[in-house]
């Protein structure tokens, strides 16, 4: 979320009390710092961070919908008139491919190397590996939903999976987006959250699956 925050009340102990973490989970949780200006903290299923600016939770772990479930409560509960403009729904998968070949095909599909001309030609029949390092679509406007909302899509090669090689990484940014900073539009991004957010993996999920469907074509 993009915003208006006070980064210290985003503690562990701050969700223990307000029932929103159990205390087992806040008392384990690592608090890496806690300032005016940042907080930054994991336990067990979640990660968040907290600027004065901006507001990220995130999890890695099954079911997603805790996330959901835990950031409309946040701004619909104890924080309602958090002034807030935009919110994003981040889906990001890093998987390997069975060899490079599949990788280039990737690659190549994405971003064909024919309309660079001789210099495509060289990037092709060089000894050292070249083509794509990062593309990013972006759908603007989507049917049905404001004019100012947008779907991101990125694709680059995984620098966690793969051995450097063999891995791919795709990043879709799903971004809403309401009209004005003023008390209470954290409310209102939570219930456009709390309503778009299903709709929103699964889109993310075709997307991906798109992308890597293309290394067996």
């Amino acid at each position: 979320m993009v915003g208006s925050f006070n980064p210290a009340i985003f503690t562990p102990a701050w969700f223990a009390l307000h029932g929103l973490l159990s205390e087992k989970v806040a008392e384990n949780a690592e608090l890496e710092v806690a300032h005016n200006q940042v907080t930054l903290f994991s336990a067990d299923w979640l990660t968040l961070q907290a600027t004065t600016e901006r507001f990220s939770a995130a999890t890695g772990q099954a079911p997603y919908v805790r996330l959901r479930d835990l950031v409309v409560r946040i701004f619909k509960e104890f924080l309602p008139h958090t002034p807030a403009t935009h919110l994003g729904v981040n889906r990001q998968v890093h998987f390997t491919v069975r060899n490079a070949a599949e990788r280039d095909r990737i690659g190549r599909a994405l971003a064909p190397i024919q309309p660079w001309g001789k210099w495509g030609e060289r990037i092709q029949q060089g000894s050292e590996r070249g083509g794509m390092t990062s593309l990013t679509m972006s759908q603007i406007a989507p049917k049905g939903r404001e004019k100012t909302d947008q779907i991101n899509v990125t694709v680059e090669p995984s620098t966690r999976v793969g051995e450097g090689h063999l891995g791919i990484y795709v990043s879709v940014n799903d971004h809403f987006a309401i009209d004005a900073a003023e008390p209470g539009s954290a409310e209102r991004l939570m219930e456009l959250f709390g309503k778009e957010f299903d709709a929103s993996l699964k889109r993310s999920e075709t997307i991906i699956d798109q992308v890597m469907s293309l290394a067996r074509t």
